[in-house]
């Protein structure tokens, strides 16, 4: 058997590989196609939402998201007047353990 070394070897193989011969436009053409993949069907509505969901998944957006809704909520919470006056929540509660309960409308209260 005959020892050949690396050269030799890589010369064997360059010779018994053909190269494939492209088009000037093909590398192009198919990043054209892998750019436009991830974009076909979606229309403009859900790729704004993916857009802002992906967005609003990074820590720092999603934290300030929850604070300035909590911050939201408790200003609303305490911007709504009290409407029910107290005799009004003690009816509501004894109507809710016993339905048969007089009601204390006529006291005054």
């Amino acid at each position: 058997m005959l020892a050949m070394n690396d050269f030799e070897l890589d010369q064997l193989i360059r010779q018994s590989t053909p190269k494939p011969e492209f088009e000037t436009s093909f590398q192009r053409e198919i990043w054209a196609r892998i750019a436009s993949a991830g974009h076909e069907g979606k229309s403009v509505p859900v790729a704004w939402l993916e857009s802002a969901l992906a967005f609003l998944s990074r820590p720092a957006p999603a934290f300030a998201t929850a604070v300035i809704m909590l911050l939201l909520g408790a200003g609303l919470g305490r911007g709504v007047p009290d409407r029910e006056s107290r005799a009004a929540s003690r009816d509501a509660y004894l109507v809710s353990i016993n339905p048969l309960a007089p009601r204390f409308d006529s006291l005054g209260e």
